[in-house]
């Protein structure tokens, strides 16, 4: 497996500190991760492909890989306009992404709106990757369902609805503490539930996430079992990135510092 870091990670020092995409490309090196994952809004919305090309090439030149685009989208908004427009927007960012040479996505399923059917919600998430999937299919892109949104966060309902879509093209992108709201407030009976819902979904991981913020003393990431984690990706056959997502608040370079070093450090005794 391999660190990588995600741009969400860095929300703070985009927005406070004025950051660009390309400066971001330079602290990953500085952090000695191996890649990256895009967060959209960082990305120039008139010249996608362009602007996601010279990040690439950047990265390249540094030795770094980008693994994936978030696309975030919602494809469980209540009208069929909106709908199209989602749609719409994820068929532009896979173009994007595959010009650029980006052959993951990072998808979500979407949000559960108020007085909205939850069964319909479902079957309008499966219709809208269903518009997208050939797309996908043909750019060689492959969409890789989060365990993050309302529509569905648990394991079986992702897996319901990548059977539902039946492409190909569909994987899981697993991050596990989003199955376990609060877990930093649970015990570790009740954080059982993140190692349980991951096993389930691991199997068609092709791009993974795994939330950091405090450490310990001897550089462990609190509140969620690592090694643990990493031993469910491995047996499950994966050996792709595993992206860090700092979720806490201010200046995120430390933090992630130590989760590059807890990676590189575990990943040497796998």
């Amino acid at each position: 497996m391999k660190t990588a870091i995600s741009t969400w990670s860095y929300r703070w020092t985009f927005d406070k500190q004025g950051m660009d995409i390309l400066s971001f490309v330079d602290e990953v090196k500085r952090q000695g991760a191996e890649g990256f994952e895009i967060y959209p809004s960082y990305i120039d919305q008139d010249d996608r492909a362009g602007h996601l090309t010279k990040v690439v090439e950047k990265a390249r030149s540094l030795g770094l890989s980008t693994p994936s685009l978030i696309a975030g989208n919602d494809f469980a908004r209540p009208t069929a306009a909106e709908r199209a427009r989602e749609v719409e927007n994820m068929i532009r960012w896979v173009d994007a992404a595959s010009a650029a040479g980006i052959t993951i996505m990072n998808v979500f399923t979407g949000h559960h709106a108020q007085g909205q059917d939850p069964i319909m919600d479902a079957m309008r998430v499966i219709d809208g990757f269903r518009e997208v999937a050939p797309v996908a299919e043909k750019r060689g892109v492959l969409l890789c369902v989060e365990n993050h949104s309302s529509v569905h966060p648990d394991a079986d309902g992702i897996m319901a609805i990548i059977r539902g879509i039946g492409s190909p093209c569909m994987r899981t992108n697993p991050d596990p503490t989003n199955f376990c709201p609060g877990f930093t407030q649970r015990d570790e009976r009740g954080r059982e539930v993140i190692y349980r819902e991951t096993e389930k979904i691991a199997p068609l991981t092709a791009n993974a996430h795994l939330k950091i913020n405090t450490f310990d003393a001897d550089g462990n990431a609190e509140f969620v079992d690592v090694p643990r984690i990493l031993g469910i990706f491995k047996g499950a056959g994966y050996d792709g990135n595993v992206i860090l997502e700092y979720f806490g608040e201010g200046d995120p370079s430390e933090s992630v510092a130590k989760g590059v070093a807890q990676l590189k450090r575990l990943f040497a005794e796998m």
